[in-house]
């Protein structure tokens, strides 16, 4: 059995806070090395796991996985790590508000 050489590959996924008030939802975008972009989501469903798990969240069943680069590429300042089309027809202030949830719930690590 030949194996495919791993590559990064971003993970898009989705939460629901059950603590905080008016149950936020919560996106991340994660990276991981992998063979495949089935062997990316797999790792992407359990480490959302882990997280949900370690902060009283309920994970939404949805993720959506990208390629970056080959893994001996390197990833930095300036690499896009997901990167996602929207075939919808849509004047752009229409678009914008569409993805706008209105104030972010944002963490500024130390």
């Amino acid at each position: 059995m030949r194996h495919e050489p791993e590559a990064w590959y971003s993970a898009r996924t989705f939460y629901r806070w059950r603590t905080w008030e008016n149950r936020p939802y919560e996106e991340r975008v994660v990276l991981f090395l992998a063979r495949s972009l089935d062997e990316a989501v797999e790792l992407a469903e359990r480490e959302s796991a882990e997280y949900a798990g370690e902060g009283g969240l309920e994970v939404l069943d949805m993720v959506q996985a990208y390629r970056i680069s080959g893994g001996d590429e390197a990833v930095g300042v300036g690499t896009e790590v997901f990167s996602r089309l929207h075939a919808l027809d849509l004047p752009e202030n229409a678009f914008l508000d569409r993805y706008d949830s209105g104030p972010a719930h944002t963490q500024i690590s130390e």
